[in-house]
């Protein structure tokens, strides 16, 4: 079954269940789906449901933006898990994303989780890993960092523009469209165009998107990072790039790896 026809608060209920276990606390309240659901565009109309005595024990979500999809949460009810439902449900779902006209899913999935291996059978392959940073204020590192060209702040089309200059390759998460739906954000690159970083406002929100394509660019606007968040920040789906170096050139090493994968439909 499709998921149009959940409520908000029986989809909360749903993913706050089937999540139950993770690596990580995925609880959302109602705030947080809402959020969520309109941030990722997911098209709940093509985001499918397993269903077992009448109640839903697994689900996906599906995002969509023009031609390409992405899995924007997948899951089994921890009581249901090992009995084979998970493939099951990712094959229909897929099978549902090619009907809509999708020609690519991606999704990103922990190294450690086994879920891979079944993302992996149903046609997924590897592109790359993204690296996670959880950033704690105790990792004092501001005597090593160079000191800082100018920054200046600049509405977001110079921002993309400069990052595409840059030849950034974001995941979907740190893609154009996704990030100008958070609203009101903070650009800032550097003089030379060569760095540049995305804020939220919110004071424990996670750094929406960090790049750089030079080492010097790179430790300037991480500098800029360290300067902003003083308490610690977070990081997701960084790339291999010159951000992921300087951070490990200063000891800071990612706090858990992802790995970004893709599946072509047509």
């Amino acid at each position: 079954m499709t998921l149009e026809n959940v409520n908000i608060d029986d989809l909360v209920e749903i993913w706050n269940r089937c999540w139950q276990g993770y690596y990580y606390d995925m609880a959302y309240t109602r705030e947080h789906m809402r959020f969520w659901l309109e941030l990722g565009q997911v098209v709940l109309a093509n985001s499918l449901a397993i269903c077992t005595q009448n109640q839903i024990v697994g689900f996906a979500l599906l995002a969509v933006s023009n031609d390409e999809g992405w899995i924007a949460g997948t899951c089994i009810d921890p009581n249901y898990r090992g009995k084979g439902l998970f493939a099951p449900l990712m094959r229909s779902q897929l099978d549902l994303a090619a009907r809509s006209g999708l020609k690519k899913v991606y999704l990103e999935v922990l190294t450690q989780n086994h879920a891979q291996k079944v993302y992996q059978t149903v046609g997924f392959t590897n592109i790359r890993q993204l690296q996670i940073f959880r950033i704690g204020a105790e990792m004092n590192i501001s005597a090593q960092l160079t000191k800082t060209s100018p920054i200046k702040q600049v509405l977001l089309p110079e921002y993309f523009e400069n990052r595409k200059r840059a030849s950034f390759n974001p995941a979907w998460q740190r893609r154009q469209g996704y990030l100008e739906r958070y609203g009101k954000t903070t650009a800032l690159i550097n003089s030379e165009g060569t760095a540049g970083i995305l804020i939220s406002p919110k004071k424990n929100a996670p750094l929406l998107d960090v790049w750089g394509s030079t080492a010097i660019g790179a430790e300037e606007i991480i500098s800029i990072a360290f300067h902003i968040r003083s308490q610690g920040f977070s990081l997701i789906n960084q790339p291999e790039d010159w951000i992921v170096a300087v951070l490990r050139v200063k000891g800071i090493k990612p706090n858990a790896q992802q790995y970004e994968m893709c599946i072509e439909l047509v």
